[in-house]
């Protein structure tokens, strides 16, 4: 029977997944719980492994064109003391791409403008509520009253994965606080006045202060903004009236203060941050297993990879070309095998590389995973 599969979820890793089987030349159709796409999301970095999948889907150039290189770095107490030596990253020297920050929605539309090229059905407005699993297919239902048919289904749903609570229903793998929350912010550099250009620079800037780290850096290079990220320790999870039900102006407020006696004037930032989006943050444990029969899950659905790893996105365009190219060259149960096994050891690496930057030791580094490190993100036929 000819492979038809079902992508749930429109966000990066499902449109590079849909792209890479159309190289493939299997059919692929994506299902989108969003109306549309938008300019929402914060900024996130991508790992040279992760760039090296965006280029092998030829949309390098725009890509470069979309995004800024970081090729300096400062990392930096509250008073501007440097913790390390600045870091230069020499990856182009070594043939290796830098790590580059995006804008989420530059990334998408790029996807999303090389899926309309290429002619794949991306189907908006659809909410998975459920599926099953014949002999030779999978059928799946949403909430809608509409349905589908395929040989088989990728969730790519993200961190609150449906695909993921259907296919391993609870007890197993619960989505439960992660022990943080963040706050991401664009900028536009004209708002920041006199502080404009403490900010307007090619450096990409990470305060650590007691129990949370700042990141802040150009995405583009010819927007007129800034994007900035902050991760915050906090054991206990934060009241929903003081989180999610809190107005933005006063969640604003009461974080700008926080940078009063600054020396940086990080206040000023997110005084005049409009787009402004706080997350209190979630994950499961890692995963014994990837798949059960016709079902497959990628990227955050899989992984819910720490942000301080820094690392989320570029492992869900690793997986997205590793599968495809695995569905490519095998039966869909190898395919499966293959992918769980050989993904599983990456997937640990990042998710212990978060403790990098939650206590700032370099100790054990065989078990993080680094700038370089991928697995197979080339389309050569596998093994």
């Amino acid at each position: 029977m000819t492979k038809k599969i079902i992508i749930i979820g429109g966000g990066i890793a499902g449109l590079a997944m849909a792209l890479f089987l159309k190289r493939a030349n299997i059919e692929s159709v994506v299902y989108e719980q969003a109306t549309k796409y938008g300019n929402a999301g914060g900024n996130f970095v991508i790992h040279p492994s992760g760039v090296q999948v965006l280029e092998e889907l030829g949309v390098g150039e725009v890509l470069k064109a979309n995004s800024h290189q970081m090729t300096d770095i400062k990392v930096m107490d509250k008073e501007g003391n440097s913790i390390f030596e600045d870091t230069e990253m020499d990856g182009e020297e070594e043939g290796m791409p830098h790590l580059i920050n995006i804008a989420r929605f530059h990334l998408i539309d790029i996807l999303y403008q090389k899926s309309i090229e290429q002619g794949i059905d991306i189907n908006f407005g659809k909410r998975l509520k459920s599926f099953t699993e014949g002999d030779d297919h999978i059928q799946v239902f949403f909430e809608d009253g509409t349905e589908a048919k395929g040989t088989l289904l990728v969730g790519a749903d993200g961190v609150r994965s449906k695909t993921r609570s259907i296919l391993f229903p609870f007890p197993n793998y619960p989505l439960k606080y992660a022990g943080k929350w963040g706050v991401y912010g664009l900028v536009g550099l004209d708002k920041l006045n006199e502080h404009r250009e403490f900010f307007d620079s090619e450096t990409s800037l990470i305060y650590f202060h007691e129990n949370f780290n700042l990141f802040i850096s150009k995405h583009h290079p010819t927007d007129n903004e800034i994007s900035w990220s902050m991760i915050v320790n906090e054991e206990k999870k934060v009241s929903k009236k003081y989180f999610e039900e809190k107005p933005i102006e006063a969640f604003r407020s009461d974080l700008a203060n926080q940078f009063s006696d600054w020396e940086a004037p990080i206040k000023q930032l997110i005084e005049n941050t409009d787009n402004f989006i706080p997350k209190q943050l979630f994950k499961i444990d890692l995963m014994n297993h990837y798949s059960y029969g016709r079902v497959v899950l990628i990227g955050d659905a899989l992984h819910t990879a720490d942000p301080n790893a820094g690392m989320g996105t570029t492992l869900g365009l690793e997986d997205a070309l590793y599968l495809s190219k695995l569905l490519r060259d095998h039966d869909y149960d190898d395919a499966f095998h293959y992918y769980e096994t050989d993904r599983k050891d990456r997937a640990a690496k990042v998710f212990n590389s978060a403790s990098i930057l939650d206590n700032l030791t370099l100790e054990n580094t065989e078990d993080f995973a680094f700038f370089g490190e991928g697995l197979s993100v080339s389309w050569d036929k596998s093994e």
